[in-house]
């Protein structure tokens, strides 16, 4: 065996044994989470069931570090299947997405390279170089190694050879035990202005930092709205910092992130490497006040009328529903006749829940008077115009694309599927949705298509992570697609919708690398989406039912289609209008 491996090689050995001999604390790093090259993401901790983790640091124009891919392949080669996972990490400044995706194809790089373009993962893990790698025990966050990849990984004294080391710090009582294992490096300096400059001039909480934190997070942590405290003054933020840090890192806050490689979105919930740099840097630093008198935060106005449009033209009034303290509730199906005595048309629509901790989502269809059919969702929606839904992270009022909206026949009802969830206490709900007319009918009708998978094909394993599954769609006729909107439930994990045009050649829709069952917004296209007739959209994605997806009510289940929230569906929502005719 190549003697590199060989000696490597016993180190990886000694990370799979039991870590429970080890109690002394080692060198510990932040969870973290990131995209890598073709927009799956990776967080540290969801690799709990490795043995270790190894993460190289790589620049696309460090002639070094490509020259030691060979061995760190052939490393992955023999270890990766005794449970050791290897990742790139590049954090070289002014590094595109397109560099590493490039290098990637140049070199055969055939491992996921983790897109640092903030550098704070690399600050996190203490990298400096290109060519160093990292050794982390994912679920204690400990270091166990960090130092170079080459032939410095021979040393010159065997008595005290890297191997010899961690044995002592698993099986004894040396001196090294405690101590994460480091060696000197070679490879490409990796420069950090960023956390240069912060160093020296901490960003200044009234000039830098609120101003982001009023764009990227007080439309939600707002008196009134639906976060669990207010950004109102540097009081509170510096009492959150260090979970705000910790949402940041593992980007769970912005809610609804998007992988910002593919296409722009009005609503999703951007934060560029700039804005992370400057919260992350401020908040390591103490989160300071600074010395501007006013505090930016203490200016944002409650929300005031719930109706953010304004009084709607038309409210409907869902009757009061009785939601108990404790059990498992069917969905609430609801159909409330219209009193218009004139085709309508909706421009804009806000569902106003009667109490958020109790109603989850609700769908709301346009349908014939005294239509009673039981709404399923993703199926049966051909009979049916789809309106609106009110989702966890969808509360704002909806405006379809200028020059369209949702038609109302003379004659039709509003009909809801409403599904609650008790919390402990009982609820009387009353919802209402507001309607906003057009003042002149539109050029286009705006419709909804569920592509569903279908609720009976799904069966996820007990404990599996990476369930994928996948539908296909035929438009007939040449659309223009506005929005989108992936729906699963507890277990869902990732989300790709794309299309193939006739002529066979494909294009990315939208990549929610990390689904979140909290946050459904339908996502806004910037700029819209022409598919010419004939046109093929695909949804792919993935359920992680094990015990690292944190909103996993149930590892052990297997996990079939169905209306309840611990039972999985499957559906992309594509928001449309149909094309003008030439």
């Amino acid at each position: 065996m190549n003697k590199f491996v060989a000696n490597f090689g016993q180190v990886l050995l000694l990370l799979i044994l039991p870590f429970s001999a080890v109690a002394s604390p080692f060198e510990k790093v932040s969870n973290f989470a990131l995209l890598d090259q073709h927009g799956a993401q990776h967080e540290l901790r969801k690799y709990g069931d490795s043995k270790a983790v190894v993460i190289l640091s790589t620049a696309a124009n460090c002639t070094q570090n490509i020259d030691l891919l060979p061995k760190y392949k052939l490393l992955r080669t023999t270890w990766e299947r005794r449970g050791v996972i290897f990742l790139s990490l590049a954090s070289s400044q002014g590094q595109q997405v397109d560099d590493i995706r490039l290098m990637d194809e140049l070199y055969h790089w055939d491992m996921p390279i983790l897109l640092d373009e903030s550098q704070l993962v690399a600050e996190n893990l203490g990298l400096s170089k290109a060519g160093q790698f990292v050794v982390i025990e994912p679920n204690r966050l400990q270091v166990l190694y960090r130092g170079g990849l080459g032939d410095e990984l021979e040393p010159k004294d065997s008595s005290v050879g890297l191997a010899k080391v961690l044995v002592a710090a698993i099986e004894s009582n040396l001196e090294v035990i405690g101590k994460t294992v480091k060696r000197s490096s070679g490879g490409c300096e990796l420069d950090f202005i960023s956390k240069k400059k912060h160093l020296v001039d901490i960003p200044d909480y009234v000039e830098a930092v609120a101003p982001i934190l009023r764009e990227k997070c007080a439309t939600c942590h707002v008196e009134g709205g639906i976060a669990p405290f207010a950004m109102n003054s540097h009081r509170v933020v510096l009492g959150w910092s260090p979970m705000m840090r910790e949402v940041l890192m593992t980007k769970r806050m912005p809610p609804a992130q998007v992988d910002p490689n593919i296409n722009h979105f009005d609503n999703a919930g951007y934060i560029n490497a700039i804005e992370m740099q400057t919260l992350i840097h401020w908040i390591d630093a103490g989160s300071p006040r600074g010395k501007g008198f006013k505090d930016p935060l203490s200016e944002i106005v409650p929300l005031g009328s719930q109706w953010q449009l304004g009084e709607p033209d038309f409210i409907v009034e869902v009757p009061a529903i009785t939601v108990p303290a404790t059990g498992v509730l069917d969905y609430e199906n609801v159909t409330i006749n219209l009193p218009m005595d004139k085709d309508v048309w909706v421009r804009s629509v806000q569902h106003l829940p009667g109490d958020k901790r109790v109603l989850h989502h609700l769908l709301s269809f346009i349908v014939p008077a005294n239509y009673d059919e039981r709404i399923i969702e993703g199926e049966n929606d051909e009979y049916r115009e789809f309106l609106e839904g009110y989702a966890p992270g969808k509360e704002s009022a909806s405006t379809f694309p200028e020059g369209s909206g949702v038609y109302i026949p003379k004659g039709s009802a509003v009909q809801m599927s409403l599904h609650y969830t008790p919390f402990g206490k009982e609820i009387i709900d009353k919802t209402r949705i507001g309607l906003y007319f057009s003042e002149e009918e539109p050029q286009h009708q705006y419709s909804t298509y569920a592509l569903s998978h279908g609720g009976k094909n799904i069966r996820i394993p007990a404990g599996v992570s990476d369930h994928k599954m996948s539908a296909s769609h035929v438009f007939e006729d040449e659309i223009v697609l506005h929005g989108v909107r992936p729906h699963m439930h507890y277990r869902g994990k990732n989300m790709r919708m794309s299309v193939i045009y006739p002529n066979g050649t494909q294009a990315n829709i939208i990549n929610v690398p990390d689904y979140n069952f909290t946050w459904q917004p339908t996502y806004r296209l910037t700029e819209p989406m022409l598919l010419p007739a004939g046109s093929r959209v695909l949804v792919e994605g993935a359920f992680d039912n094990s015990e690292y997806n944190r909103g996993n009510p149930d590892p052990g289940a297997v996990v079939k289609g169905g209306a309840q929230s611990w039972d999985e569906m499957f559906i992309g929502y594509f928001s449309y209008h149909k094309a003008a005719a030439n």
